[in-house]
């Protein structure tokens, strides 16, 4: 690191905003002062915060010569870690495991985006607003599904941006494909510790963006930007470990699961309408959990069925065993996310929650669902919803964070839903 002469520090608000600010490069302690009240964590009147670097993750910058990145944390002071601090909470989740179960949870993430040519935003609030998309290519549902198609200007992007994860952060990424709707990529990391499968989604997010940039496209992560087409998700793959033993693995089950596999899946039943206010944590998200578009809208789960909230894959063998959480999407905290879904699942472990059967049918075609049966269908709902049921987290979570979550998500709520959009002045004029 002789030629290093500044470093990025990256860290991530409580809302999952990646953040940087960029400080001269020293041998000791890499740190910066924070305005805490701008990033949510703290009063005005006593809004002095630090944000410190893990030197762990010191990596240069594949484009910047002299720069690095490290990720940091925020400290409310010089030595004690800020409570609002979400990368603590993931580091927090995989040591409660071990000192609770001794196990080790292992956690791989499918992140789905979408690149365009262009995505222009003109907004003047209160008379102008609209939106102009420029897809690199086109799929149309239910005709022409863009799933696995070759498009040789996607292909090279997502090739350079898995050689710069892999050669410069170290990230291993096990595939990555064009997804089912129009221009949307898939990367899909390989398994980690919960602290470091969320580092490497926002790097992967920051690359993404910064590879898209290089080239004249964007990056684009909101979860539903075109209407009649698939959102993107960004499905959690857990799996708990007892040294090499993967304990969700049952070579005498139907299905290869173990009843510990069982009962936390019967904690994400038990909890999946909380868990929506932190794992699809935006009013958009809300637009992508409908029916038939591969999004979960109903609380079930089965095995190797998408239609389905959790889904068992099918592996080739039983270390591959592992439960995938297909809620989630890419605006959420990846920290929070990942922490509050191993929160769940351990409470159903715990009080040993039945999931039920398995469903092995198309869940979109039922009828006369319960309310607990479904998924909520906005933002508002979901996060009632977590104001009622969020003693599972309460052993890692803070109830400091949960309410300034829940209180900072009802503003976002407030302000985004008040402004019309284009097709509702179509509709209704």
């Amino acid at each position: 690191m002789d030629d290093i002469k500044w470093v990025e520090i990256h860290y991530t608000d409580l809302l999952g905003r990646l953040r940087v600010v960029v400080v001269k490069y020293n041998d000791g302690r890499i740190m910066s002062g924070v305005d805490g009240s701008s990033i949510g964590v703290e009063e005005i009147e006593e809004s002095d915060v630090f944000v410190v670097g893990d030197r762990e993750t010191l990596r240069k910058l594949p484009w910047n010569n002299g720069f690095a990145r490290v990720i940091g944390n925020i400290y409310r002071d010089s030595d004690t870690i800020h409570p609002l601090d979400s990368r603590n909470i993931a580091k927090n989740v995989g040591e409660y495991v071990v000192r609770e179960y001794g196990l080790t949870p292992l956690v791989g993430v499918e992140l789905e985006y979408f690149v365009f040519k262009e995505c222009r935003v003109e907004y003047k609030p209160p008379f102008s607003a609209l939106y102009t998309v420029k897809p690199l290519d086109r799929s149309i549902k239910g005709v022409s599904s863009g799933y696995h198609v070759f498009n040789g200007e996607l292909d090279s992007y997502r090739n350079e941006v898995v050689e710069v994860l892999a050669k410069w952060f170290n990230i291993d990424v096990k595939c990555h494909h064009h997804e089912v709707a129009s221009s949307q990529v898939e990367i899909t990391l390989a398994p980690d510790s919960p602290v470091k499968t969320g580092d490497s989604v926002q790097t992967v997010k920051y690359i993404a963006r910064r590879v898209a940039e290089r080239r004249g496209y964007y990056a684009c992560f909101t979860p539903k930007p075109l209407p009649g087409e698939n959102g993107s998700g960004q499905h959690i793959h857990i799996s708990l470990w007892r040294n090499t033993e993967n304990v969700f693995s049952d070579s005498n089950d139907t299905y290869g699961l173990s009843q510990t596999a069982r009962y936390f899946i019967g904690g994400l039943i038990s909890h999946a309408r909380a868990l929506a206010a932190l794992v699809a944590p935006s009013v958009n998200s809300y637009k992508r959990l409908i029916p038939g578009y591969e999004a979960p809208v109903y609380v079930f789960w089965g095995f190797k069925n998408r239609s389905t909230c959790i889904r068992v894959p099918l592996v080739n063998n039983g270390s591959s065993t592992r439960i995938e959480f297909r809620t989630p999407d890419p605006t959420c905290n990846p920290y929070l996310a990942i922490s509050a879904v191993i929160m769940a699942g351990l409470d159903g472990i715990k009080k040993k929650i039945d999931p039920g059967d398995p469903v092995d049918e198309n869940i979109y075609s039922l009828r006369k669902v319960p309310r607990e049966k479904r998924l909520p269908a906005s933002l508002l709902e979901a996060l009632e919803e977590l104001e009622n049921d969020n003693e599972f987290l309460k052993p890692v979570f803070p109830r400091e964070l949960i309410e300034k979550y829940i209180e900072a998500k009802k503003r976002e709520y407030i302000e985004v839903n008040q402004h019309p959009s284009p097709i509702e002045i179509l509709m209704y004029s």
